[in-house]
C-alpha cells in the first residue's frame, strides 16, 4: 500500500507498536528516504546481516523484481530492496529490525529452498515462509491451557472468558509486514499466521524489547530447522483483532460470536 504519510504511524494500533525500535518510533514528518530507513537498521543493539554476516543494505528498487531475485540479492549481497513511499516495504524494514535472526534464518531458508528446486512452482516450504513472513505473529504464551483454546479454535473462551489471564499470559508480537500493515487500517478479518513459544511467567514480566530479543533467537532456530516450515499448515490462524485493546469493538462479548470472523476449525498438529 502507498499512500499519504502519517507520521503517528508506530503509535497508530498495539499490534504495530511491536515492532518499535529500542529507542522509540522515529519522527519522521515526510516520508524516509532510503537513509533514513538505513538508519533504523543500523540504530539498533544487535547488528543487521543476512545469514552469512553480511550487513544488510537498503537499495531503491529500480525495476521490478521476482520474489526468487529479491530473496537471492539478500541471502547473496545483504541487499534488501525497497520502493519509495511504500508502507509494505516500509514495515519489512522495521520487521527486520525487530526481528534480525529471524529474518535473515528465514531468507536462508528461502534461499535453500530455491537452490533445490526443479520447477518454477513455489514449494510447500517456501509457502510457509512466505505466509509466515507476510503474516506471522509470534506468541509467548505461559499458561498452557490458553494455548489450547487458540490451537482448537475456541475463540470465545479465550479472548472473552480468559480475557484477564490472556492480557498477562499471552503475548502477541508482530512478525510479518503485511500483517503491520494491515493494522494501519483494521478491519475484521485481518488473521494472523502464529507460532507459540512456551514461556515462563516471569518471561512475560521482562520488558518488551527484551522479550522480543530473546524470542527472535529461539524463531531463528526454529527457522533452520529442516523439519519445520515445511508446510503452511503448521501455522495456526489467530483472529488478532480479539486481542485486548486491538480493536474498538472488543470489549462486548457479542464480537465474538462472529464466526465469519470467530471461525471454528480442527485442531493441528503441533
Amino acid at each position: 500500500m502507498t499512500g499519504s504519510w502519517n507520521p503517528s504511524f508506530g503509535g497508530s494500533h498495539p499490534g504495530i507498536d511491536t515492532l518499535c525500535p529500542p529507542g522509540g518510533w522515529p519522527s519522521w514528518p515526510t516520508w524516509p528516504t532510503v537513509t533514513q530507513l538505513q538508519s533504523v537498521l543500523d540504530g539498533g543493539a544487535v547488528q543487521v546481516t543476512n545469514a552469512k554476516g553480511d550487513p544488510l543494505r537498503l537499495a531503491v528498487n529500480g525495476k521490478a523484481m521476482s520474489a526468487v531475485e529479491y530473496e537471492k540479492r539478500i541471502a547473496l549481497d545483504g541487499v534488501v530492496v525497497v520502493r519509495p513511499s511504500s508502507w509494505h516495504d516500509l514495515f519489512n524494514v522495521f520487521a527486520w529490525a525487530a526481528w534480525p535472526r529471524g529474518k535473515a534464518a528465514l531468507n536462508a531458508r528461502h534461499a535453500t529452498d530455491i537452490a533445490a528446486a526443479t520447477g518454477a512452482r513455489r514449494s510447500p516450504v517456501r509457502d510457509a515462509l512466505t505466509g509466515f513472513d507476510e503474516d506471522g505473529v509470534v506468541v509467548a504464551v505461559s499458561n498452557p491451557h490458553l494455548e489450547r483454546l487458540a490451537r482448537e479454535f475456541r475463540w470465545q473462551e479465550l479472548f472473552w472468558d480468559q480475557r484477564r489471564d490472556l492480557q498477562t499470559d499471552f503475548r502477541v508480537f508482530v512478525f510479518g509486514h503485511a500483517l503491520a500493515e494491515k493494522l494501519l487500517a483494521p478491519f475484521v478479518g485481518i488473521t494472523g499466521k502464529a507460532i507459540y513459544c512456551k514461556v515462563e511467567r516471569e518471561f512475560l514480566e521482562l520488558d518488551a524489547t527484551t522479550q522480543r530479543g530473546r524470542l527472535d533467537e529461539r524463531l531463528a532456530d526454529r527457522l533452520i530447522d529442516l523439519e519445520r516450515f515445511v508446510s503452511p499448515r503448521e501455522l495456526m490462524p489467530l483472529p488478532v483483532l480479539g486481542l485486548p485493546g486491538w480493536w474498538p469493538g472488543g470489549d462486548a462479548a457479542g464480537f465474538y460470536a462472529d464466526t465469519s470472523y470467530f471461525r471454528p476449525g480442527r485442531m493441528r498438529d503441533r
